[in-house]
């Protein structure tokens, strides 16, 4: 069950709902200025300008307040994020990446600081927040599954016959860059084009793979004599 889908508390209101939004957004703060491991229940506290009690109430330790944070972080980024790349009817692949990661190159992924400690949390198995982790690790597989089914919409169709498996490396190739990104981040040093940077390396691997296709059409329609021929020389 998600940590969304926990019932009511006795005695939980609307100020209730007010303060655990409050804490929610101290959290991502503390987090984003102090790093995960500085990020404590007294200092989403004094962040939140409520009592140490009322952190604990909500949230009973920090496994539970970083594994929510995240799901409300992922949730309201992916409702506009998904929304607004949707593949369009009659678009290519190239129109359907530059329009999702290259349209504004200024802009940068909303999704960064969730994500980084995401990422922190899934490279450190021994970690204490291990609710959050299992929790990030799920939204990363729901992502990539996302942009599989994207890509199998938009890629051509001979392609797909050709390659299969070509979106699931796509995807897994997107996300790693981004984790990447994201711990670059972490130390001062993500990379400010990174998004136009991504939309190209993706758009170039699949022209590859296209002209691999091409190429093996070429031969297969090469008189036997004439592929024995190319292969002695």
């Amino acid at each position: 069950m998600s940590v969304f889908d926990r019932p009511r508390r006795s005695g939980e209101h609307r100020s209730s709902a007010a303060s655990r939004e409050r804490i929610l957004d101290a959290a991502f703060k503390v987090i984003r200025d102090d790093g995960y491991s500085g990020a404590t229940m007294a200092k989403v506290a004094s962040k939140a300008e409520l009592p140490v009690g009322s952190v604990y109430w909500h949230f009973e330790n920090k496994d539970m307040l970083l594994a929510v944070l995240i799901e409300t972080s992922y949730a309201r980024w992916h409702s506009q994020f998904a929304t607004l790349h949707l593949p369009r009817e009659g678009e290519s692949f190239a129109e359907h990446i530059e329009r999702v990661f290259a349209a504004d190159p200024e802009r940068q992924l909303d999704a960064a600081d969730f994500w980084r400690l995401g990422v922190i949390l899934s490279v450190e198995k021994s970690v204490r927040e291990q609710v959050a982790r299992e929790r990030f690790l799920k939204i990363r597989q729901l992502q990539r599954a996302e942009f599989v089914s994207w890509w199998s919409t938009v890629l051509p169709s001979e392609l797909l016959k050709y390659d299969p498996e070509l979106p699931e490396r796509l995807s897994g190739f997107a996300l790693a860059l981004q984790d990447g990104n994201a711990i670059a981040g972490a130390s001062g040093e993500a990379t400010k084009a990174f998004r136009p940077m991504l939309a190209a390396s993706l758009v170039h691997l699949v022209e590859a793979a296209s002209t691999c296709l091409r190429e093996r059409a070429g031969n297969a329609r090469k008189p036997a004599s004439a592929r024995a021929a190319a292969g002695q020389t």
